[in-house]
């Protein structure tokens, strides 16, 4: 297991599309990841959990990753939660 924490880069925070990101990328792993934040805990998979968490831009949150696949799933989800959500996807049209 490992536990890690990370600080939210998105600008508007755990907001849906940051939150549809941080699963999607989450379920590519074959581990358990919870998420906490304020004494609150969301599974990584949930869309709805982490969109709960009402976490903002700034906020560290704590990671818990278990299975075969966590240290790759942690270094991935920090990666994105600290960096690529810095730059949040802008739809093509």
């Amino acid at each position: 297991m490992i536990s890690t924490a990370a600080t939210i880069s998105d600008p508007v925070g755990f907001h849906l599309r940051a939150a549809g990101r941080i699963v999607k990328l989450a379920k590519t792993f074959d581990a358990e990841v919870t998420v906490r934040f304020q004494g609150r805990v969301a599974n990584a998979k949930s869309i709805m959990g982490l969109a709960s968490l009402a976490a903002d831009c700034g906020s560290v949150v704590e990671l818990e990753i278990d299975g075969p696949d966590d240290a790759a799933a942690a270094a991935a989800l920090v990666r994105l939660i600290e960096i690529e959500l810095a730059h949040p996807e802008v739809p093509e049209g």
